[in-house]
């Protein structure tokens, strides 16, 4: 096949182009296909673990709706063991937990929820665990591990909730100007509207009144 001077050309500077860069634009694409592909895995990987957790899950939500305490522990375990840093193994936790305390077994739900406390990348969830974790350490007359079990909240957003749970620890050990000033403290720090405003004031006037 001939070319004419134009077209010869115009191949030439193609050639000293590609002879010039082809190596590096071959490197880029090489770069940009497995990135894709890491891209790629990475989801399905995230997906898959996501669908495993879930199904455990669903097993414990089954055997503690049976009331099967010994069937829910060793799952929960795998799930804590295998997915530890997912929201599904905080939520078997607490529902475990909670499944142990409605079985009489307030004990046994302690290490599961201090496990949860500082586990899971949920903050409601973790907050929720030291909420419950403190009231089962009050009924067990542990009121300096429920009061730095409340010390500090996950967010500012359960700030009042905490303050409401280092009142209720002050007034079981019949502290009641400390009880006053935490639940004053917490009705300051809470939406006008919010339900628990009322719950705070009924609290409060059982304690003596406003700080």
């Amino acid at each position: 096949m001939s070319y004419n001077l134009e077209e010869q050309d115009q191949i030439e500077q193609l050639r000293a182009f590609w002879q010039r860069w082809g190596t590096a634009i071959s490197a880029l694409l090489l770069l940009a296909a497995l990135a894709w592909a890491g891209y790629s895995g990475w989801h399905w990987w995230t997906r898959r673990r996501a669908a495993q957790a879930s199904s455990l899950y669903s097993q414990l939500s089954q055997r503690l709706a049976s009331s099967d305490l010994a069937g829910a522990a060793p799952i929960w375990g795998k799930l804590r063991k295998d997915f530890g840093s997912t929201a599904y193994a905080q939520m078997g936790a607490l529902a475990l937990a909670h499944g142990y305390v409605d079985g009489g077994q307030p004990a046994r739900a302690e290490p599961v929820l201090q496990w949860a406390c500082s586990h899971g990348p949920v903050a409601a969830q973790r907050a929720a665990a030291m909420l419950n974790l403190a009231a089962l350490q009050v009924d067990a007359r542990q009121y300096a591990q429920a009061l730095q079990t409340l010390r500090t909240a996950p967010t500012r957003a359960f700030g009042p909730l905490f303050l409401a749970g280092r009142g209720d620890v002050h007034a079981a050990q019949g502290r009641r100007a400390q009880a006053r000033e935490d639940y004053t403290k917490a009705l300051g720090e809470l939406p006008a509207d919010a339900a628990l405003r009322e719950l705070l004031r009924i609290k409060l006037d059982s304690v003596g009144g406003a700080a």
